[in-house]
């Protein structure tokens, strides 16, 4: 569980500008398109591939504008060109290369970009030009106009690109800007908003590309922390969910909820409602879940009254709330709508009191789960704190620079993450079957060991910082100290790791 995070923008590499009429791509070109944005992220050491790296924005920043700059440059388009293609194709430079490959033209009218022989409306030989939008008669030198050639004062330019730009709708992700004139397709790129929208615009712009490049580079998330500052990479094939943030906000990587290994994301959010709800109360439980037929789990009744329920991962099993019944033979099956059975409704005398032992479970868990929780927020805690200023503090005593002071920080932190996955267990606890004898006396054994060294270092950690920060100048312990501290964080990880 231990999470390693590197800040990295894109490797910078040079290219050759193209003629669009014949554009010839070299081989490391060639690798670059059609490679998958992980791949030409990945850095020489082997050991970051196996990790979700921490991103401040400033770094993704850096990546979206490289992957603009390239585009620009292999191709001989400009950088809105450019930008308005990487939008349109979700930031995918495999497909944009691929479609452009096979006709690009038919690319460039998809996205906006036409290529007319003779603009609409050529200058007269006043050197004036109506405005379509306003009507007023004007200087060419007070008006612009996109790949439409359609002219428009600079005037109608700014109220529409402020208009449009402020209706942008929060959960656009791929919105474009056309030209004002009516349903011209033409789009409307990014140097016209340089030149014609206010700071206030430009910046909702930016934070709007900056969201779509993000939300289209599927192996990068936002951290769903509020004021957000950075975001996440997730190396593919490396098997870890769970993201510590630089904010400490811990999220799982597939649903963007509180971090739940070794529970699935589903049991997860099954746990946390029943920890909002009286589930400790075997009357509640009676009325409120039904235990599966294949499994004996119980289940919550579904909130939108139908009566098909799906027993929770690894069983998966449907069954009919009413009659317990396997649920091939409802619904659209039988030609009945899916809310109808025709079934015996099932009384529950088969399970006992099935009810009551899961209330007992699930109280017993819940306690040792609210327990690491409350733990696991002290270490947060404290690690906030070494980062504030018990850091600082310490180097100011004990001569070491701040940097050197960081093992510290990274003992608190594994036992902060430590007593968040030993929580979860509890939770992975409860949901095992009464018959997986050998998974429950597995799952205790490990969270025994856990608990032993995760609380001596936890003692450890408290009791000599403590008595380092309270002596008057450099201890003769601190050697030793920090020898020990990082050896006993080492061995805290090894119960851990086949959890």
């Amino acid at each position: 569980m231990r999470l390693i995070f590197y800040h990295f923008a894109f490797p910078m590499d040079d290219f050759d500008i193209k003629s669009l009429d014949e554009i010839h791509i070299t081989s490391e070109e060639e690798e670059w398109l059609n490679s998958s944005e992980e791949e030409h992220d990945q850095t020489k050491t082997s050991i970051q591939q196996s990790f979700v790296t921490i991103l401040k924005e400033e770094d993704i920043q850096k990546r979206m504008k490289n992957v603009i700059q390239r585009v620009s440059d292999i191709y001989s388009i400009s950088e809105a060109e450019a930008t308005l293609l990487l939008t349109h194709f979700r930031w995918d430079v495999g497909e944009f290369h691929e479609k452009w490959s096979d006709n690009a033209k038919i690319v460039r009218e998809s996205v906006g970009l036409l290529e007319l022989d003779t603009p609409l409306d050529s200058p007269s030989n006043d050197k004036k030009f109506c405005c379509g939008i306003c009507f007023k008669l004007l200087k060419h030198s007070k008006s612009e106009s996109v790949s439409c050639g359609h002219r428009v004062c600079i005037s109608c330019w700014t109220s529409h690109i402020k208009k449009s730009i402020n209706e942008i709708p929060d959960v656009a992700l791929y919105w474009t800007l056309k030209c004002p004139y009516n349903i011209c397709p033409a789009s409307v790129g990014g140097d016209m908003i340089e030149k014609f929208a206010s700071n206030k615009e430009k910046t909702k712009y930016h934070r709007y590309l900056f969201r779509s490049y993000v939300e289209g580079i599927k192996v990068m998330k936002c951290s769903p922390a509020k004021g957000r500052s950075c975001d996440v990479h997730h190396t593919p094939g490396s098997g870890n969910f769970d993201v510590l943030c630089l904010c400490l906000l811990s999220f799982c990587w597939n649903c963007s909820k509180d971090t739940h290994s070794p529970l699935d994301c589903e049991s997860a959010a099954n746990w946390l409602a029943m920890n909002s709800s009286d589930y400790q109360n075997p009357n509640w439980v009676r009325e409120n879940t039904v235990p599966c037929p294949r499994c004996e789990r119980r289940i919550r009744e579904n909130e939108d009254c139908s009566v098909k329920l799906k027993c929770l991962p690894p069983c998966n099993y449907d069954f009919c709330w009413r009659c317990r019944g396997e649920w091939t033979g409802h619904g659209g099956a039988t030609g009945l709508d899916f809310y109808t059975c025709t079934h015996v409704e099932y009384v529950e005398t088969v399970f006992g009191n099935t009810a009551e032992s899961a209330a007992d479970r699930y109280k017993d868990c819940h306690e040792k789960w609210m327990s690491n929780e409350s733990l696991m927020q002290i270490a947060k805690a404290k690690l906030q704190k070494l980062h504030t200023h018990l850091i600082p503090d310490l180097s100011n005593k004990q001569l070491p620079t701040v940097t050197q002071l960081q093992f510290i920080a990274e003992a608190w932190s594994q036992i902060m993450e430590c007593r968040r996955v030993l929580k979860w267990t509890y939770a992975y606890e409860y949901y095992l079957r009464e018959d997986e004898v050998e998974k429950q006396a597995f799952l205790k054994l490990k969270q025994g060991n856990a608990e032993t060294p995760l609380q001596t270092l936890y003692n450890y950690a408290e009791n000599q910082l403590n008595m380092l920060l309270e002596a008057n100048g450099p201890s003769e312990n601190f050697t030793k100290f920090g020898n020990d501290l990082t050896e006993a964080t080492r061995f805290l990880l090894l119960p851990f790791l086949s959890v």
